[in-house]
């Protein structure tokens, strides 16, 4: 079975979609879940797995013209019989394995003088086609337009000049929240869709898989199977422990980790010949100088080595990690950067990198929604005075359990600095002398005045539909303020938190990112890396880390490209303490006001100095130290502003770019759309409703469809979906109908393959002008050329210019031309004056008629 739907059988036959030059093709044989296919003009036989979306089914519908294999009599199909057998156009009846489909246009002209017409109506939806498939070029930028995603310039000018390049080996290491999955997945699609590549392999963290195939599907259409243990054992039940899943499954994602586990992954992943590689956090991939690399490293480099496609996704700047970031380089150029290079001495240069990267920064786009800090201060401090008696307590318990109770200590210090209830780092199974203690930490939970703060304003904000995301350090602090808010506050929430699979780690998401959906979701730091919550009113930092970076990586959640209104940063000043310290410190360094950008290294006494308060939780810092690791910040984030390294990125974009860029994009694309593929819709039958939105449509191939199916697309699907793309992207719950989409492209492509409106006569009026001709359409990929003759083989290029012109006011001519000599000679005449290299695509006999004067 085909990622279509449909059931090969022996005898089907087949187009390949990425090779259409090898022409029409047989399955041969069926293996399993593989199929042997042979393709006569090319002579050339595949075997592949069968559920590829490579090969497209031969349409054979009424009008297609046929070969009889017994007797080679060319002829046509006239109808489909009820028993399966078809109805040839020569009187004879056969089933379709006694006959070949010929090539569609070398049949064209006899048809036309013979008189064997279609409908002029399907010849001007396929001449709309063609105009559509011209129009949503948009000047180089088409394969990027038909994503659900709002268009954003800086996006398309990465991916554009990304797939400039051939092989694609670039690096996105743009800042968080900018969009590098989205740049990333602009790519894929383009090297996909215009047949450049046909295996993809996605490499991602664990936590970040099943998000990758939801966006690919969602936002894409794509369909990629996630590998995983279980999958790679199907894999060897079906097809045998030897057996390549590479082979089986051709667009995939697999975590890190698990290839990192199995080395032989990566062994059939070369054996395979990965045509495109992607990695997630590619700032993982480590090789520290002098080392062959970390696991991770060892895992990717084979499959970099190919020497293909590569995209490489980065958290990391040039600013922030100099050496990694050239190990990334190394990756995709080692031509440029050899073994024996010094990194540092490279840099020192100053000469722009090879053209393979692009890190757009805030600065360049401008105009994004502001971060607004929203102190709450703690005007209760007993719990806080709580937290260090019952640290005091424990740091002087008696020394038969000195080890238990020094770890102890040290996971209660870890939760003071970071500001989290210490009930909820105590172990379940305590020493009798520490009953009391954990009396303590229990009440200190319940009178915990954050959380008292949270529950008066949960039921606030879930009256006004608002969502906020919560983040904590640690899973015991998650469950006890889900406890809080179910008992106390009845309100339901959604988790986030390394102990869910990462299937239930998206039903969570898209729970709550439901209007009815959890007012609140709670998350452990794992909901910190790749996740998108730009839907989110507000943050609320339950306890701060005290690594700048952690903060950063929270506050990025939400603060996303694509966000429209300012990003409210919940956070608790504490009355006291290395708590109210860190929040002091880090307001005055504008954690809360602006991205680090770059910052992160330079931060690192910052974190120290906190590090080395903690040892004490009765240390204050002193006014003297405050001032100067201030000052340290400041000059660093203004060493980094002032840096040259975002120079050495070649042709980076800039905010006066966005104009230029968004200008390429038609106005009129998404209209053009819907209004061709719903007019081609109507045309085969389909089953059409408005049930709602501006531009949106349910339609159903269903029982009164003209045809069975359509390519990728199997007889009885229905879609709900808008061709406006901001609704669509509102509601993810319906479908885009833009390129890319299944029901799009199978109408296309059935329309590619079909009979269908290829030859007609009819009638138009230009101006002044009386005559007849013949009309010839081209198609060269996306492109098309209307060249028209006259009755007197003159070419007229103007009647051409006027039948391109949108819309086409074409009618159907009266009376059949067959019976008459004098329409075969002609056509056969003017048909002589065609091109003899070039196949139509369509002909039509055109009449000629002076345009109506309008009053």
């Amino acid at each position: 079975m085909s990622n279509s739907g449909f059931f090969w059988a022996t005898g089907d036959y087949l187009t390949h979609r990425f090779n259409p030059e090898l022409g029409i093709g047989r399955v041969t044989a069926l293996d399993g879940r593989a199929l042997v296919a042979e393709f006569p003009r090319s002579g050339t036989t595949l075997r592949m797995a069968a559920n590829t979306d490579a090969l497209l089914t031969v349409d054979l519908s009424p009008g297609r013209p046929v070969r009889v294999t017994a007797t080679m009599e060319d002829t046509t199909i006239a109808a489909r019989l009820p028993d399966g057998r078809l109805r040839l156009a020569n009187g004879h009846t056969a089933s379709s394995h006694e006959l070949w489909p010929l090539e569609l246009e070398g049949a064209l002209l006899e048809r036309l003088a013979l008189g064997d017409l279609d409908d002029v109506e399907d010849f001007v939806t396929r001449l709309n086609i063609l105009h559509l498939l011209s129009v949503r070029e948009a000047d180089g930028l088409g394969s990027f337009l038909g994503g659900r995603v709002r268009l954003f310039p800086h996006q398309l000018h990465v991916a554009e000049r990304a797939s400039a390049s051939n092989p694609v080996r670039w690096l996105l290491a743009d800042e968080v929240g900018l969009g590098k999955t989205i740049e990333a997945s602009l790519i894929l699609n383009r090297l996909v869709h215009t047949g450049q590549v046909q295996r993809c392999l996605v490499v991602a963290p664990d936590a970040l898989t099943v998000q990758w195939l939801g966006e690919l599907w969602r936002k894409y259409h794509q369909v990629f199977t996630l590998l995983d243990s279980q999958r790679l054992a199907d894999v060897a039940r079906d097809f045998g422990p030897d057996f390549n899943p590479f082979d089986v499954h051709r667009r995939a994602v697999v975590a890190l980790e698990l290839l990192t586990e199995r080395p032989r992954l990566t062994d059939q992943a070369v054996k395979a010949g990965i045509d495109l590689l992607v990695v997630d956090e590619a700032q993982r991939l480590r090789r520290p100088p002098g080392h062959p690399g970390e696991p991770g490293w060892r895992a990717i480099a084979p499959i970099a080595g190919l020497g293909r496609h590569v995209l490489l996704l980065s958290a990391t700047p040039l600013e922030d990690d100099a050496h990694g970031f050239f190990r990334l380089l190394q990756l995709l150029r080692p031509e440029e950067f050899p073994e024996d290079m010094s990194f540092e001495a490279r840099l020192a240069l100053a000469t722009p990198l090879p053209p393979c990267t692009s890190s757009t920064r805030r600065a360049d786009i401008g105009g994004l929604p502001p971060r607004v800090g929203v102190p709450i201060t703690l005007d209760d401090p007993a719990g806080w005075r709580m937290n260090l008696a019952v640290e005091a307590a424990l740091r002087d318990a008696a020394a038969p359990h000195a080890v238990a109770r020094r770890q102890k200590i040290d996971r209660v210090r870890r939760a003071l600095a970071s500001g989290a209830a210490l009930g909820t780092v105590l172990g379940p199974a305590v020493a009798p002398d520490e009953r009391a203690l954990r009396q303590q930490a229990e009440a200190m939970d319940a009178a915990d005045p954050r959380l008292r703060w949270l529950l008066s304003q949960a039921p606030r904000w879930r009256d006004a539909r608002e969502k906020t995301l919560v983040f904590v350090a640690h899973r015991e602090t998650l469950e006890m303020l889900r406890t809080a808010f179910s008992h106390r506050a009845q309100l339901a929430t959604g988790v986030f938190h390394e102990e869910l699979s990462p299937a239930r780690r998206d039903t969570e998401v898209a729970r709550f990112r439901e209007p009815d959906g959890p007012s609140l979701l709670v998350s452990t730091e794992c909901g910190g890396e790749g996740r998108n919550f730009e839907f989110c009113r507000r943050l609320v930092l339950f306890d701060l880390p005290w690594k700048p970076s952690l903060v950063e990586q929270r506050i990025g959640r939400l603060d996303r490209i694509g966000r429209r209104i300012p990003v409210e940063i919940v956070y608790f000043r504490p009355p006291g303490g290395i708590g109210a310290d860190v929040v002091r410190l880090f307001e005055a360094l504008g954690f809360f006001r602006e991205p680090l950008a770059g910052l992160e290294p330079q931060l690192a006494h910052v974190e120290g100095a906190i590090e080395a308060l903690a040892l004490d939780p009765l240390a204050t810092l002193s006014e003297k130290r405050f001032e100067a690791l201030v000052s340290e910040a400041h000059a660093a984030r203004t060493r980094i502003r002032e840096a040259a390294y975002q120079q050495l990125h070649r042709n980076p974009y800039r905010s006066d770019m966005a104009a230029s860029i968004l200008a390429r994009v038609p106005g009129e694309l998404d209209a053009l759309n819907e209004e061709v593929v719903v007019t081609a819709c109507i045309g085969l039958g389909f089953t059409i409703e408005r049930p709602r939105g501006d531009r949106t449509f349910a339609i159903e191939l269903g029982t009164g469809a003209l045809v069975d199916g359509l390519p990728g697309v199997p007889g009885g699907s229905s879609f709900v979906g808008s061709f406006n793309r901001e609704e669509a992207v509102e509601n993810e719950t319906l479908d885009f109908f833009a390129s890319g989409h299944p029901l799009v492209e199978g109408i296309f492509a059935h329309f590619e393959e079909s009979a269908l409106g290829r030859v007609v006569r009819f009638e138009v009026e230009i101006a002044q002008e009386h005559g007849e001709g013949i009309v010839a359409v081209y198609k060269d990929g996306p492109a098309f050329e209307v060249v028209v003759f006259d009755s007197v083989g003159q070419a007229r290029p103007d009647w051409a210019a006027a039948l391109r012109q949108r819309p086409l006011r074409a009618r159907g001519v009266t009376g059949t031309p067959a019976e008459s000599r004098d329409w075969m000679d002609m056509v056969r005449r003017i048909g002589a004056r065609l091109d003899p290299a070039r196949r139509p695509h369509a002909l039509a006999a055109v009449v000629v008629r002076p345009a109506r004067q309008t009053a």
